[in-house]
């Protein structure tokens, strides 16, 4: 086998996973039933991932409470809300995901504190009161302590149902990323002076309680991972520290996440799930294509070496050859995000040596960060099928026909998917190359920001070129106007749809389908998931 190591099994407390290859945690929004189960699609979902060699699955985040911030109860699955409902919801689940031999963690949280968007959440919360990450004006009031108190007895109380279901473990979401649990951890968020305020230990308090309480409803076999930011990334609040720039951390370094790490596992983590950064820092958590392969290596490289639990990674991690050799070094299981949405068959081509054939991430967002921003259910921009893999899946077409399909992005999704259905297709571009272009999701637009101000780019907007020179272009910025030297001039102009050949093979006797920028410009998601509807229909 190629990638010998990825394939080795593993143990986590007492629990052995068949290979050391994870699906990471993506958060189901929209994917909860009126009960706060798991509704088919997500139930699904798993199972596709499971019976294609995956060795770990890690559930997106279940609330633990939707009352204490006020979550929409139908936005996240939540096992308090009807414990009955729950189980019946998942355990069959369950039962499908371990006949592939996988095993499944239920990942917990408490919620989203300060880094709610606003709007999504009735009741503003935080540990100390602070304004809200995106919009600073929205406030978020100290939490009382018997809320906290509250929010630790539901930990428990959902790693107890979730055991009942059938799940092997569950991940506490999170001292990661800068959500609830982050906030009381990291001293810029916590300003409290009692018993969840001031020292480390103190401020580590409601994920060390969480832990302990599980353990003992639990039995101390039952395993609990923690999601985890060993370095938070920030020059302050609403600025991130890029890749290799030098600056001041002001939240949690990595000196304190030893530290931290060490005092978790010593409360009765199994498992530290790695990672870096906060949403002052977003991009570190959603690495954009701006990054390398390997985010989180270094970080994980470190933490290895402090404590004596498995540590699994994520973060770009789809360079088979990287991964494995990542196996012993800076962890023990390699986790896939966006590379199982993309392709649920990712793991079993890269142990069958079929790398050839992996459909692989662009690093985009479109589907997986935008469409849960905008309210809609975690999807892929590569792969419509992505979470409604049963109802939208590919079946054999009735009647063969003979298609003939025009260039681009859409153009080649269509003629894809109508042969694999048995389809003749030919495929006819006008250039000398197949393709086309290619709303920019908030990581990337974040980072993309962060990159610019990096290297001092002088941007001017709302302003209009209106005169060139050899040595020089005239802009104009409502009244002013100015000069800027220029030697090189680069025009990007944008695209309009085009649906000239369309107007005219549609006049004659053979059904035309007008897709992708012919039909109106958007990006490549778009292009793909129309090339997927309609060759799914022919």
């Amino acid at each position: 086998m190629k990638y010998q190591k990825l394939f080795e099994p593993v143990t986590i407390g007492k629990l052995t996973l068949k290979n050391r290859t994870s699906m990471a945690p993506m958060g189901p929004v929209g994917y909860a039933d009126s009960n706060g189960g798991f509704n088919q699609r997500l139930q699904d979902y798993y199972v596709e991932r499971a019976k294609n060699d995956v060795g770990l699955i890690i559930t997106g985040i279940c609330s633990v409470d939707t009352t204490i911030e006020g979550f929409p109860t139908v936005a996240l699955p939540c096992p308090t809300t009807c414990p009955v409902a729950f189980i019946h919801s998942t355990r069959s689940m369950n039962d499908r995901v371990h006949a592939y031999g996988a095993k499944i963690f239920l990942q917990l949280t408490g919620g989203l504190g300060r880094s709610a968007l606003p709007g999504f959440i009735k009741n503003n919360i935080a540990p100390s009161e602070q304004g809200n990450r995106f919009d600073p004006s929205v406030i978020h009031r100290e939490m009382t302590v018997e809320e906290i108190q509250k929010l630790i007895k539901q930990f428990v109380m959902s790693a107890a149902i979730a055991k009942k279901a059938g799940f092997d473990g569950v991940e506490i979401h999170a001292v990661h990323e800068g959500y609830l649990l982050d906030q009381f951890a990291i001293s810029i968020y916590n300003h409290r002076t009692d018993m969840f305020g001031g020292s480390l230990e103190n401020r580590l308090r409601v994920a060390t309680e969480i832990v302990k309480g599980i353990k003992k409803v639990c039995g101390p076999d039952f395993p609990v991972s923690l999601r985890y930011s060993l370095k938070s990334c920030m020059k302050g609040l609403r600025q991130g520290g890029l890749p290799g720039e030098d600056y001041q951390e002001t939240g949690r370094d990595v000196e304190e996440g030893i530290q931290a790490a060490k005092l978790m596992v010593e409360a009765g983590y199994d498992m530290l799930n790695v990672d870096a950064g906060t949403y002052d820092s977003w991009y570190w958590n959603h690495p954009p294509m701006y990054f390398g392969k390997g985010v989180y290596n270094e970080y994980a490289r470190i933490l290895k070496q402090h404590v004596n639990v498995p540590i699994i990674l994520a973060g770009r991690m789809d360079d088979p050859e990287m991964a494995n050799a990542a196996i012993g070094d800076c962890c023990d299981i390699v986790s896939y995000g966006r590379p199982l949405l993309a392709d649920s068959e990712y793991v079993t081509k890269i142990r069958y040596g079929r790398e050839d054939e992996v459909r692989p991430c662009l690093g985009c967002h479109d589907g997986c960060l935008l469409g849960r921003i905008a309210n809609g259910p975690v999807c892929c921009a590569v792969n419509p099928a992505c979470g409604r893999e049963e109802i939208y899946g590919l079946q054999p077409a009735l009647r063969k026909k003979n298609i003939l399909v025009t260039g681009g992005v859409g153009g080649m999704e269509t003629a894809r998917v109508t042969a694999l259905r048995g389809h003749k297709v030919t495929l006819v571009e006008k250039s000398d190359r197949l393709g086309g272009h290619g709303v920019v999701p908030h990581m990337n637009q974040f980072m993309l920001e962060d990159l610019l101000n990096h290297e001092h780019v002088t941007i001017h907007d709302n302003a209009v070129v209106e005169q060139t020179t050899p040595d020089q272009v005239t802009v104009r910025k409502g009244e002013e106007q100015f000069q800027v030297p220029c030697d090189t001039l680069i025009c990007c102009v944008g695209y309009r749809a085009n649906d000239g050949l369309y107007n005219k093979l549609a006049q004659g006797d053979v059904p035309v389908h007008n897709i992708g920028d012919s039909n109106k410009v958007r990006n490549i998601m778009a292009a793909i998931w129309d090339g997927y509807e309609l060759g799914r229909s022919l």
